[in-house]
């Protein structure tokens, strides 16, 4: 069949196989580019728009960093917790809050003992076991004034007994009711700090 081609006729067809052949090179060649680029150009779009993100962020920096100030400002004045710093020290604001309270309402602390921080989601908890001695009258608003007053604290497991008086050591008439009143009085006494603090 090629050799029934007339001599125009082939450079036509041999024309348009060059022609072909070009072009599948050419589309061999440019794809690959094309692609690239396209996925560059997805690339940066993404990267445009998170440009765009990070300068509304950026925008808004000042009104953060207030926020965050008067975050930071409410944490430190926020009563509800123990303001101390360190786990030891929070147990000496719990006995110093202990000791005022009893004072006020004629309580006698017999001891105070600190017991282990645990840790409760972001607070440390710490406590200190109280012994007393106080009137049933006077042991009420002690306990009264601890647990609705800030910081917030909390008395547990408490433990009460009628002090035992022997016949001999019974006081003089007019002190025979005080002594006879007054109670022993064992709880646990609790607080919060927070957990960053110690």
């Amino acid at each position: 069949m090629v050799s029934s081609l007339t001599p125009i006729q082939s450079r036509i067809v041999a024309g348009a196989i060059l022609l072909l052949l070009f072009l599948v090179i050419l589309v061999a060649a440019i794809y690959p580019i094309w692609s690239l680029n396209s996925t560059y150009d997805e690339q940066i779009s993404d990267d445009q728009h998170q440009i765009q993100i990070y300068q509304r962020i950026a925008s808004q920096d000042n009104q953060y960093q207030q926020e965050f100030s008067n975050l930071k400002r409410n944490q430190q004045t926020d009563r509800r917790y123990l303001q101390s710093n360190t786990d030891s020290l929070a147990k000496a604001e719990l006995q110093r809050r202990m000791k005022q309270v009893a004072a006020k309402k004629n309580g006698e602390i017999i001891s105070t003992q600190a017991v282990q921080v645990t840790q409760e989601e972001d607070l440390n908890r710490v406590a200190i076991r109280v012994r007393m001695k106080s009137t049933l009258e006077n042991m009420k608003a002690i306990l009264h004034q601890l647990e609705t007053e800030k910081p917030y604290l909390f008395v547990e497991n408490i433990t009460v007994r009628s002090r035992h008086v022997t016949r001999r050591r019974l006081p003089k008439t007019k002190e025979i009711t005080k002594a006879i009143s007054m109670l022993d009085v064992e709880f646990l006494l609790s607080g919060y700090l927070k957990r960053g603090e110690s």
